[in-house]
């Protein structure tokens, strides 16, 4: 069956096309019988606006688009759950594209997502000055962009994260509270929240006077495959533990490294925590009921989802110009669960 169109309706009805379009978009200048009538024959003929119509019209498409580095990960999946029941609320939708972590299937979503016409951007961008220009260039010629999660990026604009320096301070001293000084940090190869982080790792082991061991430090290539991260964590503990100075515990800077940990460490017949203490970045629901439950670094997702969402949609209705909009950085505040895997033994 062929779509109805506005113009058709208009025919049917014997009104102009500017009267359906008041009614069905409820204008006040449309009578209650005259809005019921057009309302009732475009939904029992399934009538769908066209958005581009629409989006020459008003120039809003009243799309939001959200470019993440990948779904794998629960954290990711929050953010998205609750940007778009924050996105409904407010009458817009959500179109998601991922990076993947690689810069140019970064700049390709980007381009898609201007080519959709989209009223403003959400972003975590793969690394610190990953297309940075052509998200500047987005931003001050397409649409207003707003980052999230990862904001430790040079652009001037809203941005919604969490203090990772003092994040991975506090959880590296829970370590070190419990005896375990020795301590591997797991993290992201290329990915831009990794400087940050293990800077609050480094600060940490400074302040109590413990050496750093730059063979502590181990680097995943998140390009790779869930198993072949398996393997590079496997191949990498194992070189730690077979060292002269076998580690005691392990921070993860990255949800997927640190809820493959637990795994990876039972196949290497390595016992948490009475051979190594672990503790990391995860929003798993089910942390308590892995084995052992699982101490972890939380982070606000439902708030930083609705509070960047809420920033872009002022910067999209905003009338001012960007040069004079006094831009926000927000760091929402992180919690320690501590649970068995960093139990004292």
């Amino acid at each position: 069956m062929a779509k109805i169109t506005l113009k058709e309706i208009a025919k049917r009805l014997h009104l102009s096309p500017s009267t359906i379009s008041k009614a069905l978009n409820d204008s006040y200048e449309i009578s209650e019988e005259t809005k019921k009538k057009v309302k009732q024959f475009a939904q029992q003929h399934n009538y769908q606006p066209n958005p581009l119509a629409k989006y020459l019209k008003l120039g809003k498409t009243n799309n939001i688009g959200v470019l993440l580095p990948n779904i794998q990960s629960p954290f990711s999946a929050q953010l998205l759950q609750y940007l778009h029941q924050s996105a409904i609320a407010n009458s817009y939708n959500i179109i998601f594209m991922q990076s993947m972590d690689h810069e140019k299937d970064e700049e390709r979503a980007l381009m898609t997502l201007t080519n959709q016409g989209v009223d403003g951007i959400l972003i975590a961008p793969v690394h610190e000055t990953s297309n940075l220009e052509l998200i500047s260039k987005i931003h001050q010629e397409n649409c207003p962009v707003v980052l999230f999660d990862r904001i430790h990026y040079n652009l001037d604009t809203h941005k919604v994260g969490i203090d990772n320096i003092k994040s991975t301070y506090l959880a590296t001293e829970e370590l070190i509270k419990v005896n375990r000084k020795n301590i591997i940090a797991l993290c992201g190869k290329d990915i831009g929240i990794t400087h940050h982080r293990l800077e609050g790792y480094r600060k940490a082991l400074e302040d109590y006077n413990i050496p750093m061991n730059d063979a502590n430090i181990i680097y995943i290539d998140y390009s790779k495959t869930l198993n072949k991260i398996d393997e590079d964590l496997t191949k990498s503990i194992s070189r730690c533990w077979r060292s002269g100075c076998t580690p005691n515990a392990i921070i993860g800077t990255t949800e997927t490294l640190t809820t493959r940990l637990l795994g990876v460490l039972a196949s290497l017949k390595i016992q948490v925590p009475e051979d190594i203490a672990v503790i990391g970045y995860s929003n798993i629901e089910f942390a308590n009921s892995l084995n052992p439950a699982l101490s972890t670094i939380y982070q606000p997702t439902e708030e930083m989802a609705s509070t960047a969402l809420q920033l872009l949609l002022d910067l999209i209705n905003s009338k001012k110009d960007r040069s004079q909009i006094d831009f926000q950085t927000i760091l929402l505040e992180t919690s320690i669960q501590l649970r068995k895997s960093t139990a004292l033994t």
